[in-house]
């Protein structure tokens, strides 16, 4: 089989796609592919993908080959394989499908984006929550509690509480912990 022409390989997988002669053909014609391996990058190709393209290019040119019209299988086969490069190189750039294999669906990811990606509307909601409850705790703190929990919604730190309302840092301390066990109880109802 390995001394048998192209024209006869042709007609034997013209009959049967999976016949032996495919890879003969193949292996023939070999030097083509890696010729446009050397010339041309396809991004994220290895060779096993050269490999299958430039076969299922094999197997379709076997079918469309006319010897009529055609002097030589082989470069038919050569213009047809540079041709699916030439496609593969620009379906690779192209900015359209390249958008789209990295794209996401939220519905399909859902529980992931729900898990990750913080809900505007959420947080606006937590954050008018949380505003109400400090309102509503205000009335339930002593006059120490009081000046200690508005020191702390401000910003300063215990020490300059502790200077600012002449007491001692343990009382701070005290009173910015009862402020906020009262705050929690509040939210917990």
């Amino acid at each position: 089989m390995f001394d048998m022409s192209d024209d006869d390989l042709i007609d034997l997988l013209r009959r049967d796609l999976d016949s032996p002669a495919l890879l003969i053909l193949f292996e023939r014609y070999h030097p083509v592919l890696q010729r446009l391996q050397k010339q041309y990058f396809i991004p994220g190709f290895d060779q096993e993908d050269w490999d299958q393209e430039a076969l299922l290019v094999l197997c379709s040119t076997v079918q469309r080959f006319k010897d009529d019209l055609s002097r030589s299988f082989g470069a038919f086969y050569r213009l047809r394989l540079r041709h699916r490069v030439f496609d593969l190189i620009r379906q690779s750039q192209a900015l359209k499908r390249r958008l789209a294999r990295e794209s996401l669906s939220l519905e399909a990811e859902a529980a992931y984006f729900a898990d990750t990606l913080p809900d505007q509307r959420w947080l606006l909601r937590e954050q008018l929550e949380a505003k109400e409850a400090v309102y509503q705790v205000l009335p339930r703190l002593s006059a120490v509690e009081h000046s200690v929990f508005h020191g702390i919604l401000t910003g300063q730190s215990l020490h300059a509480i502790s200077q600012e309302q002449n007491l001692t840092v343990p009382q701070v301390q005290a009173a910015s912990h009862r402020s906020q066990a009262k705050l929690r109880e509040l939210l917990a109802e």
